[in-house]
């Protein structure tokens, strides 16, 4: 393990081998979440987490994001409090790569009542052919 990380990383096709029973944290921001997850995933995102650690169960704690960085970040302060905790490489990006479940829920168009997206049209485009990719 190198210098500094106490938790370990695992693929996505390794955590489909323990899917669904595995606690898995989704600490994308609530939009991306809403737009794709991993059904199941309790979505906490990053910048929330220090504040929402009693939302967490006790027991190991599989954090997944949409590529690897900001669960790697996760990772990090959840070990750094004494969680034991595992990273998903790739994210959800390899997890639907891989054929893993996934849930779609579109973004509306013309939202009403609710707060403004904070997801630019662009990002929303990119997940769309991401999560909408034909695999081969």
């Amino acid at each position: 393990m190198p210098e500094g990380q106490a938790y370990r990383t695992v693929t996505a096709d390794e955590l489909a081998t323990m899917w669904p029973r595995a606690t898995l944290v989704d600490v994308r921001t609530r939009e991306e979440h809403a737009t794709a997850h991993v059904p199941g995933s309790l979505n906490i995102p990053l910048g929330e987490l220090p504040s929402r650690l009693a939302d967490l169960p006790n027991n190991t704690i599989h954090v997944l994001c949409g590529s690897g960085k900001r669960s790697s970040q996760a990772a990090r302060i959840l070990t750094d409090r004494g969680y034991q905790t595992v990273n998903v490489a790739g994210g959800i990006t390899e997890w639907n790569r891989a054929g893993h479940p996934v849930t779609y829920q579109p973004i509306p168009e013309n939202p009403s009542r609710q707060q403004p997206s904070h997801t630019p049209a662009s990002l929303r485009r990119l997940l769309h052919k991401l999560f909408h990719r034909k695999t081969t």
